[in-house]
């Protein structure tokens, strides 16, 4: 059985490849009926290839449908020809919009039926995906492909590597790969490097900054456990920092955006989670514990007119004097 959060629902990820029902999905994880439909619905949301059908006894059972034919929504296509006539080509934007139309007629369409596939998020435990609040994100990269490979073989590889915010020259690393993690828009190589042995400390590499990897015959280190949800404890977006003090904070979303902003708080991924309640004149509160990194500022400030901070007083006097001088040096 897999551990907490994201581990189970890589875990029920695994066990979906066949047809189970929701009973078995909920004897599966430990939990009643209820809970197993809400690993459903995140599923949903991932756009993983859930389907709907039915098993071997005729019962009602879920899948992820990787490799079985899908219908072929030939309407979809049909709807996106009519939006492309509709576009001049005149304009840059009507220029950029039927080049994106086009690519999505590609995409959905087919001569066989037979050969469309859904696109799968993976079930690979050790993909780690989705850790930040908002992010909706796929990747597909031959880079995290071979890293993986080099995970389940139990072997080290070699990264070319560019140092874009030190001032170091690019370096050529081997580590011990541990998981791939993906923290809102930004995909992550979690390894051990030669100094793991002597600091225990994990390092984290943006595959962006990856220009080549090689896997080596060489053994992986052994016993190295990643715990992402600690590691992003109380981080609000892709970054971390561990000196400051996770602050209490409670957010009144204002009646008029009551539906959309109270829908993303109960759908987000905060670690802890957040807490959407009622106080006693019915308004949507919501609890978060987060360390107030800029990102996180940043996003408080883009949602401010949405909210009102209630706590912590010390955020209200700070989000005021940021406001104030973002107005002033709009107006020199």
């Amino acid at each position: 059985m897999a551990g907490k959060g994201y581990e189970k629902i890589n875990d029920v990820k695994a066990l979906l490849k066949e047809y189970r029902t929701v009973e078995e999905i909920a004897a599966h994880i430990g939990r009643g009926p209820r809970t197993a439909f809400r690993y459903l619905e995140y599923l949903r949301g991932e756009n993983c290839g859930l389907r709907k059908g039915k098993n071997k006894s005729g019962q009602t059972a879920f899948k992820i449908q990787v490799d079985e034919q899908v219908s072929f929504n030939q309407e979809s296509v049909k709807q996106l020809e009519k939006i492309k006539k509709n576009m001049t080509g005149n304009s840059p934007n009507d220029v950029k919009n039927r080049k994106l139309v086009d690519k999505l007629i590609v995409a959905m369409q087919t001569t066989n039926p037979d050969e469309f596939r859904p696109e799968a998020i993976t079930t690979d435990k050790d993909l780690i995906m989705d850790y930040g609040p908002w992010s909706d994100n796929k990747i597909q990269d031959l880079f995290v492909n071979k890293v993986l490979d080099a995970i389940h073989s139990g072997v080290k590889i070699r990264i070319a590597y560019h140092h874009a915010t030190l001032k170091k020259e690019d370096e050529t690393i081997e580590i011990t790969p541990v998981k791939v993690v993906m923290r809102m828009d930004t995909v992550y190589i979690i390894g051990a490097d030669d100094a793991y042995a002597e600091t225990g400390i994990l390092k984290m590499y943006m595959l962006e900054n990856v220009s080549n990897i090689m896997v080596t015959n060489k053994l992986a280190q052994s016993g190295i456990f990643f715990d992402e949800q600690l590691y992003y404890k109380y981080a609000y977006g892709k970054y971390i920092d561990n000196r400051l003090e996770p602050q209490e904070i409670s957010l009144m979303i204002r009646s008029e955006n009551n539906g959309w902003l109270r829908t993303q708080f109960e759908k987000s991924h905060f670690n802890p989670p957040a807490v959407v309640r009622k106080d006693k004149n019915k308004n949507d509160i919501v609890d978060l514990k987060l360390r107030l990194t800029p990102d996180c500022i940043a996003w408080l400030m883009g949602i401010l007119p949405d909210v009102k901070i209630l706590k912590p007083e010390s955020l209200k006097k700070d989000m005021k004097a940021l406001l104030k001088k973002t107005l002033s040096e709009m107006e020199d």
